[in-house]
């Protein structure tokens, strides 16, 4: 591991989320970043990982997630690769309109809070990108 970047994989399950935090925490702090900008990167992480397991495996296990964090000329990047259903998070169309009904909320988060997001899809992964 270098001092500007950081990699790690999580096995694809709810009860792993802890353990996404634990490596999350220890990435930041290899790389110095802030506690504000990690409690926001960590926020970005949980909503992809349990989305991951929700909807790109529908609630089962699956193939490890593989996590990337770097300090970059653009500023602080995570790399989040899995291997569920193709979905795009950057477009924002894929934020639903406000209603009532439950959920919706996170893809307005995951733009909301993160500076600009790439996607793409290759050899069956989803790549997302997110810079802070």
């Amino acid at each position: 591991m270098s001092g500007h970047s950081t990699d790690f994989s999580i096995p694809l399950r709810h009860d792993a989320l802890p353990e996404l935090f634990e490596r999350l925490d220890a990435a930041c702090l290899a790389l110095g970043v802030a506690t504000a900008q990690g409690q926001r990167l960590q926020l970005v992480a949980e909503e992809l990982f349990i989305n991951t397991v929700d909807h790109g495996f529908s609630g089962k296990t699956g193939p490890d997630v593989h996590l990337a964090l770097a300090l970059t000329s653009e500023g602080l990047r995570l790399r989040y690769e899995d291997r569920g259903k193709p979905f795009d998070p950057s477009r924002p169309e894929a934020v639903p309109e406000a209603d009532d009904s439950p959920g919706g909320l996170g893809l307005a988060l995951l733009q909301g809070l993160s500076r600009h997001i790439r996607y793409r899809h290759e050899a069956g992964r989803n790549i997302t990108e997110l810079w802070f």
